[in-house]
């Protein structure tokens, strides 16, 4: 029998040994105990809800046939993104559906509607597909009707009405705020021809910039102001109409239904609209950046070759210095969104701003890479076309502001939920897409 004085004994040094363990906390994994930080559990497949799936035929693919952005000059990677108004248009339309091109010309959207797919099915190659940003109950379409010759159409859904349909540019957006719609027509190397149209109703009559303001500068030479200066197609299209000079320097930003901004190398000129015609608010010098959907910002040297920069409302012209110190802002592009005009990050987890490295890291991507790898390898061995369209895994389009993705393994494309995650938190309550 143990002694009555050694199990006290044991028992007062377990304790002391509990207490010390309290004070201290848990130890850190190099020095042999477990580390305090938490540490990420490894995503699986099961980790990923599937909400919906839709086997594609053979042939058939999300892809966009002539897409072209006018100021996005290099390919834009379909793969991802935050699916906001100000994003180039993607084969993945929010959590609701998708675009597909297929043989013979033929295309369709398909959403995932009521627990059912729709189908809104189109005899001309879609160029790009996008869905209203505030309501998601307008569809705005862009098809390529041959060589250079393309067609944009509004349609409501789920109905399918369609609201309007106009012979335009190889694009098609809408507005930041979700209530227009702004389609262009190119003619070889000459200007640019944007056309503004409603959500609801009839375009109306079509109007034209007169590039006539009091204290503004001439309209460049050669450039159309009056219906009798546009050629047969400009003539053709509807809605409040601007001729504006284009290059691979510039670029466009569409806010606001009525509010617009051009930049082409360091000049910008601002437009607003007014009785359905455009009119300039303001011109200057400097290379503007967009801060979407926060601001606007422009770089404009001034004496002694200095750099300073500013920024603005969206719909404004009223500019306010920015602090000194502030770091280089990025090159302008719409895969950056700005939760704060001192944070920047992009779906690729490129940051900008001191603030920003608060932002957690994003890790789903990999995971549902991995996890959906072997539904590709099968799909390459059923299929000879899939190692032509996905020639390293599986396609993953990040949908984080609606904690969804979307995942093309070559025979179908799936729609998982996000498990929730410290970075879906951080973009429901700072995210500027809310």
């Amino acid at each position: 029998m143990i002694p009555k004085r050694y199990l006290i004994a044991t028992l007062f040094i377990a304790a002391m040994l509990l207490i010390l363990a309290v004070v201290r906390g848990p130890e850190d994994a190099r020095t042999g105990g477990h580390s305090a930080t938490p540490v990420a559990m490894p995503l699986g497949l099961d980790s990923f809800e599937k909400l919906a799936e839709y086997r594609i035929p053979d042939g058939w693919a999300p892809r966009f046939v002539g897409a072209q952005d006018p100021d996005q000059w290099t390919p834009w990677p379909l793969g991802g993104g935050f699916e906001v108004p100000w994003e180039p248009a993607s084969a993945y339309l929010e959590d609701q559906g998708l675009a597909l091109n297929g043989p013979d010309g033929k295309s369709e959207i398909v959403l995932w509607k009521g627990l059912e797919w729709r189908h809104y099915r189109f005899d001309a190659p879609l160029a790009s597909a996008r869905l209203d940003p505030d309501k998601g109950t307008r569809l705005l379409v862009t098809l390529s009707l041959g060589k250079g010759r393309f067609r944009s159409q509004l349609m409501e859904v789920p109905e399918g009405r369609v609201v309007w349909s106009v012979e335009s540019g190889p694009w098609s957006r809408f507005s930041w705020d979700g209530e227009g719609v702004l389609v262009g027509l190119f003619r070889n190397d000459g200007p640019l021809l944007l056309a503004s149209l409603p959500l609801d109703g009839d375009p109306g009559d079509a109007t034209l910039a007169p590039w006539d303001e009091k204290g503004l500068s001439a309209p460049p030479r050669g450039l159309p102001t009056k219906e009798d200066q546009l050629w047969d197609e400009g003539r053709d299209l509807p809605g409040s109409r601007l001729a504006t000079p284009w290059g691979p320097d510039a670029h466009l930003w569409f806010p606001r239904k009525d509010w617009l901004w051009i930049g082409q190398g360091d000049h910008w000129t601002a437009w607003h609209l007014e009785d359905r015609v455009w009119h300039r608010k303001a011109s200057g010098e400097g290379n503007l950046t967009a801060f979407p959907p926060l601001a606007m910002g422009r770089s404009l040297k001034v004496r002694n070759g200095i750099l300073t920069r500013q920024t603005t409302k969206p719909d404004r012209e009223d500019w306010k210095d920015v602090p000194e110190g502030t770091p280089a802002w990025p090159l302008p592009d719409a895969a950056w969104s700005w939760p704060s005009l001192e944070t920047g990050l992009t779906a690729w987890d490129q940051r900008w701003g001191a603030s920003a490295e608060a932002i957690p890291r994003e890790r789903q991507r990999e995971a549902l890479s991995k996890a959906y790898r072997s539904d590709w390898r099968t799909s390459v061995r059923l299929r000879a076309s899939v190692r032509g369209w996905l020639v390293d895994g599986p396609e993953i389009a990040l949908r984080e502001a609606k904690g969804s993705a979307w995942i093309w393994t070559g025979d179908r494309v799936i729609l998982v939920r996000l498990p929730p995650s410290e970075r879906l938190a951080w973009m429901r309550k700072h995210g500027p897409w809310k």
